[in-house]
């Protein structure tokens, strides 16, 4: 099983320019790609499957995606932050137009929603509720005839085991666009490209 590591941050020359004192969340994820490298993805039109090359930026975007759903959930992200743009992607069998972000497979999108809640949603839980018993202790608070004892205790949320991506057999048909250099697989059985997923350039298979 072939695996591929990235970190989740899609602007990382932006931010190496910015202050060092900025807060960044950085992580390794490990994803299956087959033996020729190629990571597979679903159309979320025709529900068909097909293959590229496999993009760290890409996969940032959508580990970024969950992290940005999961922290709205809890607070930790404010509902107004806006997304930067990223690349389209066209099905090479309904010639659907998406962000490939959202050309990931269920398996896919599963395993990033579990190592999000793994090692970032499950950990900044821990954090504030220890924080907040470290700032509430045991102390009392008493003025006059009226004395007020506070405490909280605060059991940590065991850390889930770590998710598994794949294995990714390696199935389909590779398929060269000149117009590019840029490949992609597609099932053996389809014959009807015409056009370049990247680029949209009128291609024929050959």
């Amino acid at each position: 099983m072939n695996e591929e590591y990235f970190d989740n941050d899609p602007n990382e020359d932006e931010d190496e320019e910015q202050d060092s004192s900025d807060s960044k969340i950085q992580f390794n994820v490990s994803i299956s790609t087959d033996r020729d490298k190629f990571l597979r993805r679903t159309c979320p039109s025709c529900g068909r499957d097909f293959k590229t090359a496999i993009d760290p930026a890409d996969l940032a975007w959508a580990l970024s995606t969950q992290i940005r759903r999961m922290g709205l959930e809890i607070g930790a992200v404010p509902d107004d932050e806006i997304e930067a743009p990223q690349h389209q992607l066209l099905c090479p069998y309904c010639q659907h137009s998406s962000k490939a972000s959202e050309m990931h497979t269920k398996e896919t999108i599963e395993y990033l929603k579990r190592f999000v809640y793994r090692d970032y949603v499950v950990p900044m839980i821990n954090k504030t509720f220890s924080d907040l018993e470290d700032s509430i202790g045991g102390g009392s608070r008493g003025g006059g005839f009226i004395s007020v004892s506070v405490s909280f205790k605060h059991e940590p949320i065991p850390i889930p085991p770590r998710p598994i991506h794949g294995p990714e057999p390696a199935d389909m048909q590779i398929v060269d666009f000149l117009c590019c250099g840029k490949q992609i697989k597609i099932a053996d059985s389809w014959a009807d490209v015409t056009e370049c997923i990247y680029c949209r350039t009128r291609v024929a298979l050959i």
